[in-house]
């Protein structure tokens, strides 16, 4: 238990969060926000994108969501509560490439957009990230460039 489990269940929210994706994703970026009510039950709030190959230019937005990927991260949270409950984490960051490479940035602070704050860490890097993509990657989805 402990550690590989919960490494499992991330990879378990990794695989289903690629499932749901747009077919010619090349990043998905997810965010989650965990409350615990008093009766332990765990809310999210959430924010999934995808960067979409869209042929001539790259594509942005909202990725579809269900409930085997909520129930996955809701579990992943109830996950990291066993180590104690100052190892809860109440924000979880996930990146995922098509290549396979994977980011994860776990945060124990009280959740922002949750408790209606709207600043640059819990709404606007979401809101820009095309513009950071494309600084990165250029407009153009490689190998399509005129």
């Amino acid at each position: 238990m402990g550690l590989a489990e919960q490494q499992e269940q991330l990879g378990a929210v990794a695989r289903r969060f690629a499932q749901v994706a747009p077919q010619g994703w090349a990043r998905l970026l997810g965010n989650w926000e965990a409350t615990v009510d008093g009766a332990g039950a765990v809310s999210l709030n959430w924010i999934t994108t995808a960067v979409v190959d869209g042929g001539d230019r790259w594509l942005y937005g909202q990725v579809a969501y269900d409930e085997p990927l909520y129930d996955a991260v809701v579990r992943l949270n109830e996950l990291s509560a066993q180590d104690g409950p100052d190892r809860r984490w109440t924000t979880l960051d996930l990146r995922l490439d098509a290549d396979g490479a994977i980011a994860v940035d776990l945060g124990y602070d009280e959740p922002k957009r949750t408790n209606g704050v709207h600043d640059e860490e819990s709404l606007g890097r979401f809101e820009q990230y095309l513009d950071t993509w494309v600084a990165e990657h250029g407009p153009v989805p490689a190998g399509r460039e005129g």
